[in-house]
């Protein structure tokens, strides 16, 4: 494929790559290492050739967008700011965006811009969680995880292997998927054997990307360092192709020269040259030579296993974002606010917030978002965790049995019971927040995982260290738990904004998880009846789902503008959604972002209408 200036497309990828490259002042070129270790676990985990492919691409290029953007704040050695972290969220939208211009697919497009999301939701810029990131992406941020540990960073040196590997494993459950995190450790381990064994390879050139056919879009680190600090590791460069067995023979050598750390025998910085990259890139022939065959897919076949993406509500905070930069307002009420992410960003442009969900877990972590005014202290994260391992005579909410083991059951009732002694309501409602999160993270891990699990308590220390107050934001923003029309007829605010609950059954993701996070809030194994979870069962029509919109938006009817999101699957279509929003008032807009061309993905919309 010809770019528009005559020269090849993967000519053109390779020295972009190494722009890039210079621009995260990388010592050595980390971009096919990226791209074939990202495409070796892809493999492995039984993905098709096309998606491998735009995984390698987005590898190469997913910090386009740093390159594009070139913050002054890039190179400090030091913490961001909280305004510099909302800046650097950007940096994904984007790299999306200059993906699209240089004409790749829409496939490589949505993995870099998602390549910083994490396994705990926290990541950016759309704050997806589980199996809702698309299994590149969770490649994705495994890789450059692995690849920005065994380098050096403006605030720190590069890792040892065995630091690099023990901090890669403490990422699972986190940052990182626990399954891929078992599969990038497993192949490393091999290479790592192999190397000490001397084994003698063959070489086999690898696939190269094929060429782009459709048209573009148009549209942990080391537990002390911060997870917003600047660690963008290299760009990549463009798998060779099978007419340049040369180019492969001498790129090898250069490529794992970058991972000198991988030697057990001397540290990284003393190590230079093909004489301490030679065995390892010998054995990354032999793996890419053995990729392919009969013997390794059947040793591997336990890779596959990794968790689906499926349709299922997800909430893209970036898209979010964008929209709310091109409406004025003052003050916003938030119908269902979740896991409160948009309200960083509205705290960081000095709203007014009004945020409420009738699920009483998320009603707490919103009022730990907007009315903390700093994370909490040594002393108050320690009274949580007292006598948190020892069992009682009877558990407290027996329901907790229902996802997890009898010696977690205890420890999350135990946390529970401490969190409830606690007299501050703010003080509270962050503890439920961390202790949310633990939960999540001991569900995330089975069998083939488990080796990989850390004590929980050391879990919630993690998370602690890590939490983020962020602005003061407005001293009268403030939390609720009620109906969503109950708030919406009190609430006073400029804009409404109603993320819609999907009108289908199936839940999966981080939605699929909000059973237990209710129960264990609640205290209680009693079946759970609020509204939002019991709007899939009770709507069984267009009718019926569109007559508990209609009553929503008569209820907000006060407010000035109403913004609407909404996917379309299920019982109405967005077409559906528009016409009952232009019986109230004018549509001013509908902006929409289609993610269909991943697993998982759907057509999302957000309605802004106005009163005339």
């Amino acid at each position: 494929m010809e770019t528009a200036k005559g020269k090849p497309r993967q000519e053109s990828i390779t020295k972009l790559a190494e722009l890039i490259d210079g621009y995260e002042k990388y010592s050595r070129s980390h971009a096919r290492a990226m791209a074939e270790i990202a495409a070796l676990v892809a493999r492995r985990m039984g993905l098709a050739q096309a998606d491998i492919n735009a995984l390698a691409e987005a590898a190469m290029l997913h910090d386009i967008g740093l390159h594009a953007m070139s913050p002054a704040y890039h190179s400090s050695s030091g913490p961001l700011s909280f305004e510099q972290r909302i800046d650097l969220w950007r940096h994904s939208v984007i790299g999306e965006q200059q993906m699209a211009k240089r004409g790749s697919t829409r496939h490589a497009q949505l993995l870099v811009r998602w390549h910083h999301e994490w396994w705990n939701g926290t990541g950016y810029p759309d704050s997806l969680s589980f199996e809702d990131i698309p299994i590149g992406a969770r490649i994705l941020r495994a890789v450059e995880l692995l690849s920005a540990l065994v380098a050096d960073r403006p605030y720190r040196a590069a890792l040892s292997y065995e630091d690099a590997i023990e901090t890669l494993k403490s990422s699972a459950g986190v940052e990182c998927d626990p399954f891929v995190v078992s599969a990038l450790v497993a192949l490393i381990e091999e290479l790592r054997e192999s190397v000490e064994q001397n084994v003698e390879p063959r070489v086999e050139i690898p696939a190269a990307i094929e060429p782009r056919t459709e048209p573009p879009a148009e549209t942990a680190y080391p537990s002390s360092i911060e997870p917003w600090q600047i660690d963008q590791p290299p760009a990549q460069t463009e798998p060779t192709t099978q007419s340049e067995p040369e180019a492969i023979k001498r790129s090898v050598p250069e490529l794992l020269s970058a991972y000198p750390s991988f030697q057990a025998s001397e540290p990284a910085h003393q190590q230079t040259g093909e004489d301490a990259a030679a065995p390892i890139a010998q054995h990354l022939d032999l793996l890419i030579s053995r990729s392919g065959t009969k013997e390794l897919k059947a040793e591997e076949a336990r890779w596959t296993d990794w968790k689906r993406s499926r349709y299922n509500k997800k909430s893209l905070l970036g898209f979010q974002a964008s929209v709310l930069r091109q409406i004025e307002f003052r003050s916003i009420a938030v119908g269902l606010c979740g896991w409160a992410r948009m309200e960083w960003y509205l705290k960081a442009w000095n709203k007014l917030i009004f945020s409420n969900d009738p699920r009483k877990w998320a009603a707490s972590v919103s009022r730990a978002v907007i009315e903390a005014r700093a994370p909490m202290l040594e002393d108050q994260v320690a009274s949580l965790l007292r006598d948190v391992y020892i069992p009682g005579n009877r558990l407290m909410n027996a329901g907790l049995l229902h996802w997890f083991s009898e010696t977690d059951a205890w420890w999350m009732d135990n946390l529970r019971r401490n969190i409830e002694s606690v007299e501050d309501e703010t003080l509270r409602a962050q503890a439920i927040h961390l202790g949310l999160q633990v939960g999540d993270y001991a569900l995330s891990f089975d069998d083939q995982t488990r080796d990989l699990r850390r004590p929980l308590a050391t879990v919630l220390w993690r998370l602690a260290g890590r939490a983020v107050s962020g602005p003061p934001g407005q001293p009268h923003s403030r939390s609720y738990n009620l109906s969503v029309e109950e708030f919406a007829r009190q609430s006073r605010a400029d804009l409404f904004y109603l993320n819609l609950p999907p009108a289908h059954g199936e839940q999966a993701g981080s939605e699929a998880r909000n059973r237990w996070r209710e129960s264990w809030v609640r205290c209680s194994d009693e079946p759970i009846t609020d509204e939002v979870m019991n709007l899939v069962a009770t709507a069984q029509s267009k009718h019926t789902y569109l007559s508990m919109v209609e009553r929503i938006l008569r209820a907000a009817s006060n407010a000035r503008i109403w913004a609407i999101e909404y996917q379309d699957i299920g019982l109405a279509s967005a077409q559906d959604l528009g016409e009952l929003i232009k019986e109230h008032r004018a549509v001013r807009a509908t902006y929409s972002k289609d993610l269909t061309e991943v697993a998982g993905g759907l057509r999302n919309y957000i309605f802004v209408a106005e009163k005339a």
